[in-house]
């Protein structure tokens, strides 16, 4: 696929992924310093496109300046360290997603940790439990740890595409999700926080400094609207194709999730039913890391109903419990 112009020395570079959710949007800048914003997997059909694409624009991979990681999943990062090894280039992540994408052992050893307890206190099974954990190992070959030489967080401002560019933190899909808003041509790269034919997961993490765990739908949905008061005149997404009418976008997204609580609600009956017993009917069985993102969705919800006084938790040993409130 030929890369598409997105403005005057911005093009969009799509390549594939050997994920679900299927090809990945990058950006290239090709003005002083050149930069290519995430990278797609370490895998070889990636790769390819991805030399393609730089070739169509007259960049070769040593050309590449700067890398802008928008969080640490590894569709986004896992040809980074391979582009910083031909280039020398920057790299500039988010203060979050910095233990991520350096791989740090003992950050690694926490996700799983973290992971494996969210699993029992949702009442997984025990072989469904191992399914997941092994689905994540699998998906770890396809990105490589690098090194982020600078943060950046919200208020910031990066400069390229002969324009300057607003830096947004929008955690929700991710914890150190970030998003890029141009005020003059209200152009936002949205990667995966807006998505036009998809709804994002947000997914469930640990918090990034230790503490309570995020509540990531309860963010995802404060964003979605904090968008709105930027007014954006398109979103040039991660996956699929821009959004035109991003008003539009995020009433049907909310209206979803609205959607998607009632019916968790109604599944919920009058006893008290554990995560995954809630998960199961709504989703299907699935397997692996499908399985994960099922349950991940599932609590979200669960806590935006609590967050409204609709539902209360309570623990029993290691598991946790929903309960309808009785006025609802």
């Amino acid at each position: 696929m030929s890369p598409t112009q997105v403005l005057d020395q911005l093009y969009q570079i799509t390549v594939p992924t050997p994920f679900p959710v299927g090809p990945i949007n990058c950006y290239l800048a090709i003005d002083d310093p050149i930069t290519l914003i995430d990278t797609g997997t370490l895998h070889p059909d990636t790769r390819a496109a991805m030399e393609a694409g730089l070739s169509a624009l007259g960049v070769a991979r040593r050309d590449i300046r700067r890398i802008i990681i928008t969080h640490a999943h590894a569709d986004h990062y896992g040809l980074a360290a391979e582009l910083v090894r031909a280039s020398g280039a920057e790299v500039l992540a988010h203060p979050f997603s910095r233990v991520t994408l350096e791989g740090h052992v003992r950050e690694r050893e926490r996700r799983s940790a973290f992971y494996q307890q969210v699993m029992i206190e949702s009442g997984v099974p025990l072989a469904e439990r191992q399914r997941v954990a092994d689905g994540r190992r699998g998906g770890e070959k396809f990105a490589e740890a690098v090194k982020v030489d600078r943060t950046i967080d919200e208020g910031d401002t990066l400069h390229f595409a002969g324009r300057s560019w607003i830096v947004y933190h929008t955690p929700g899909h991710a914890g150190g999700l970030i998003v890029l808003f141009e005020p003059g041509s209200r152009l936002l790269l949205s990667n995966d926080h807006m998505l036009r034919d998809i709804s994002s997961n947000p997914v469930v993490e640990p918090a990034p400094n230790g503490g309570p765990r995020p509540h990531r739908l309860v963010e995802y949905i404060y964003h979605m609207r904090r968008v709105l008061e930027w007014h954006p005149s398109v979103a040039w997404t991660a996956h699929g194709e821009p959004i035109y009418d991003v008003q539009q976008l995020v009433d049907q997204r909310l209206a979803f999730h609205t959607r998607r609580a009632e019916r968790i609600l109604g599944l919920m009956g009058d006893g008290d039913k554990t995560t995954y017993e809630i998960a199961l009917p709504l989703f299907g069985r699935l397997n692996g890391v499908d399985s994960f993102l099922a349950l991940s969705e599932t609590i979200g919800h669960l806590e935006w109903l609590e967050e409204q006084g609709r539902v209360t938790s309570s623990r029993r040993g290691e598991v946790i419990s929903w309960r309808r409130d009785e006025a609802d």
